[in-house]
Protein backbone atom coordinates (compact mmCIF):
# COMPACT_ATOMS: atom_id res chain seq x y z
CA UNK A 1 0.00 0.00 0.00
CA UNK A 2 2.89 2.38 0.65
CA UNK A 3 4.11 1.98 -2.92
CA UNK A 4 0.59 2.56 -4.21
CA UNK A 5 0.29 5.67 -2.06
CA UNK A 6 3.61 7.06 -3.27
CA UNK A 7 2.90 6.19 -6.92
CA UNK A 8 5.61 3.56 -7.38
CA UNK A 9 3.50 0.38 -7.52
CA UNK A 10 2.71 -1.63 -10.65
CA UNK A 11 -0.44 -0.51 -12.43
CA UNK A 12 -2.32 -3.76 -11.77
CA UNK A 13 -2.07 -3.09 -8.02
CA UNK A 14 -3.00 0.57 -8.38
CA UNK A 15 -6.14 -0.49 -10.26
CA UNK A 16 -7.33 -2.68 -7.36
CA UNK A 17 -7.68 0.12 -4.79
CA UNK A 18 -9.28 3.56 -4.75
CA UNK A 19 -8.45 6.48 -2.50
CA UNK A 20 -11.14 8.23 -0.52
CA UNK A 21 -10.38 11.49 -2.34
CA UNK A 22 -11.05 10.04 -5.80
CA UNK A 23 -14.15 8.15 -4.66
CA UNK A 24 -15.95 11.19 -3.25
CA UNK A 25 -18.02 13.37 -5.53
CA UNK A 26 -17.31 16.59 -3.64
CA UNK A 27 -13.78 17.72 -2.94
CA UNK A 28 -13.72 19.34 0.47
CA UNK A 29 -10.58 20.45 2.21
CA UNK A 30 -11.40 18.06 5.04
CA UNK A 31 -11.55 15.18 2.55
CA UNK A 32 -7.82 15.42 1.83
CA UNK A 33 -6.79 12.25 3.58
CA UNK A 34 -4.50 9.29 3.05
CA UNK A 35 -7.30 6.74 3.52
CA UNK A 36 -8.36 4.19 0.92
CA UNK A 37 -11.77 2.66 0.27
CA UNK A 38 -12.29 -0.94 1.36
CA UNK A 39 -14.30 -2.76 -1.27
CA UNK A 40 -17.33 -4.45 0.23
CA UNK A 41 -17.63 -8.20 0.12
CA UNK A 42 -20.39 -10.67 0.81
CA UNK A 43 -18.18 -13.42 2.19
CA UNK A 44 -15.31 -13.75 4.61
CA UNK A 45 -13.22 -15.11 1.75
CA UNK A 46 -13.65 -11.81 -0.09
CA UNK A 47 -12.11 -9.95 2.85
CA UNK A 48 -8.82 -11.70 2.11
CA UNK A 49 -8.49 -9.98 -1.26
CA UNK A 50 -5.90 -7.26 -1.57
CA UNK A 51 -8.57 -4.76 -2.62
CA UNK A 52 -10.14 -5.16 0.84
CA UNK A 53 -7.32 -6.16 3.21
CA UNK A 54 -4.74 -3.72 1.82
CA UNK A 55 -6.80 -0.58 2.46
CA UNK A 56 -8.00 -1.99 5.81
CA UNK A 57 -4.43 -2.44 7.02
CA UNK A 58 -3.31 0.92 5.59
CA UNK A 59 -6.22 2.82 7.17
CA UNK A 60 -5.45 1.28 10.56
CA UNK A 61 -1.97 2.83 10.61
CA UNK A 62 -1.49 6.10 12.51
CA UNK A 63 -1.47 9.24 10.32
CA UNK A 64 2.18 10.04 10.98
CA UNK A 65 3.18 6.74 9.33
CA UNK A 66 0.92 7.21 6.30
CA UNK A 67 2.48 10.57 5.44
CA UNK A 68 6.05 9.25 5.13
CA UNK A 69 7.16 9.32 1.48
CA UNK A 70 10.57 7.58 1.63
CA UNK A 71 10.08 3.80 1.57
CA UNK A 72 13.12 2.97 3.71
CA UNK A 73 12.09 5.47 6.38
CA UNK A 74 8.52 4.12 6.24
CA UNK A 75 9.74 0.55 6.75
CA UNK A 76 11.88 1.56 9.71
CA UNK A 77 9.07 3.48 11.40
CA UNK A 78 6.54 0.73 10.64
CA UNK A 79 8.80 -1.88 12.22
CA UNK A 80 9.23 0.30 15.33
CA UNK A 81 5.47 0.92 15.50
CA UNK A 82 4.60 -2.77 15.19
CA UNK A 83 7.24 -3.68 17.75
CA UNK A 84 5.81 -1.26 20.31
CA UNK A 85 2.25 -2.43 19.54
CA UNK A 86 3.22 -6.05 20.23
CA UNK A 87 4.01 -5.17 23.84
CA UNK A 88 0.90 -3.03 24.40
Amino acid sequence: MHLIHTGRAPQYLVDTVQSVITSSRRHLTSSETTDYVKRTTRTKFGERRFSHSGPAAWNSLPPHLRTIIDTNVFKRHLKAFLFTESFA
